[in-house]
């Protein structure tokens, strides 16, 4: 994003207590985006919720969250009945309105002003595995070392039964989706 019209800071990721561990390779590459330029798969890290208070020194605070989510983003659903949905503070003035997560993995969806500021981690696999989102956590491999080392690289698990070539110099991430024929495959539990 470029022209951001305030200061930001960034503080260093709170580590324990109720916050799930974020890869340091994520953080380094994490960049601020407007919510309309979220993509699906980008992990959302933080948000600037300070950023349409009025008064202060005009440094807007990036607020970590607990559990970093996966993006999923579309357009808001009036027919949805979750609290954030019909209960958004938001109003015409700050714009249109994007649902960047439709309550997976939480109870709610995550509704944004486009204008919004995020802290995201953009998602970076190129190997041709299974990038829609699934429909549950349980449709996730999170055993297996393919899945894990993917999960590292990419910061997306593999699905079940996904069958990818171990090679470390391939396309971005070390696991590249290929038809088995030698030794050098590993297939996901």
């Amino acid at each position: 994003m470029t022209g951001i019209p305030y200061r930001i800071a960034i503080p260093p990721r709170p580590t324990g207590g109720d916050y799930a561990a974020v890869p340091a390779a994520d953080l380094a590459r994490a960049e601020v985006l407007r919510a309309d330029e979220v993509r699906l798969g980008d992990t959302i890290l933080a948000d600037f919720p300070g950023l349409h208070l009025p008064g202060g020194d005009g440094l807007v605070l990036a607020e970590h969250f607990t559990d970093p989510y996966w993006a999923t983003p579309q357009l808001t659903d009036p027919g949805c009945t979750c609290l954030p949905c019909q209960g958004a503070a938001w109003t015409a003035a700050d714009g249109p309105l994007i649902r960047l997560a439709d309550g997976f993995p939480w109870d709610g969806c995550d509704v944004q002003p486009a204008s919004a500021l995020l802290l995201v981690a953009r998602y970076r696999c190129a190997c041709g595995c299974n990038t829609a989102l699934a429909a549950d956590w349980s449709d996730y491999d999170w055993a297996s070392p393919a899945s894990v080392q993917h999960l590292l690289e990419t910061g997306r698990p593999l699905r079940p039964g996904e069958i990818l070539r171990l090679d470390f110099a391939a396309s971005g991430c070390a696991a590249s989706a290929v038809h088995p024929s030698t030794d050098d495959y590993a297939r996901t539990s």
